[in-house]
């Protein structure tokens, strides 16, 4: 299994149509938006969003985030979660948006690998033999003019660049069983 992790599109409905082409382009099997998918201010946008996410229900998987309102939820043919758990290369990675838990309030139930997003800043680090990862914001990233996605399989986990043409990776940190190393 291969998941290709974005968080805070804010209704950007183009940057949500480049997560399903990169999500072909990097062969992967889910897409998981790390929350605030919907638009503030354009119910218009939400509609579109909503649109798009139904269409390709079977490949993607929303998680709430702090400016995901109830009228978006409402216009999804699919649950929204407030965190989710998977295990993938015999480690588990619980997954939440970050306005609740983050880096430095993990949830107690935290596995080998924790993924958020909320804080627009990209981060992918070992600390205390736990794998800490936020692709950033794909649309109004912070503290750096990079727009990041995270491409996880069974061996590690890539920073890469939000680009079409150029995914390049920025950071890559292996984890594998028996040890986790940053690369």
């Amino acid at each position: 299994m291969k998941y290709l992790f974005v968080s805070d599109i804010h209704g950007n409905v183009e940057n949500l149509e480049k997560c399903f082409q990169i999500l072909a382009m990097e062969n992967a099997n889910k897409l998981i938006l790390l929350g605030d998918t919907a638009a503030s201010y354009s119910e218009g946008d939400n509609f579109l969003l909503a649109e798009i996410l139904n269409e390709n229900k079977e490949k993607v998987e929303v998680i709430r985030g702090n400016c995901d309102t109830s009228d978006f939820e409402d216009l999804l043919k699919m649950e929204m979660f407030d965190d989710d758990i998977l295990w993938l290369g015999g480690k588990l990675i619980s997954i939440e948006h970050g306005h609740i838990h983050n880096f430095y309030h993990l949830p107690h139930h935290c596995g080998d690998i924790f993924i958020q997003g909320h804080t627009h800043v990209p981060q992918l680090i070992v600390q205390g033999g736990r794998i800490l990862a936020n692709p950033g914001s794909v649309t109004c990233p912070r503290g750096t003019d990079l727009r990041c996605y995270l491409l996880v399989d069974e061996n590690a986990i890539f920073l890469k660049l939000f680009d079409t043409n150029h995914p390049q990776i920025i950071k890559k940190v292996d984890i594998n069983i028996e040890n986790i190393s940053e690369s």
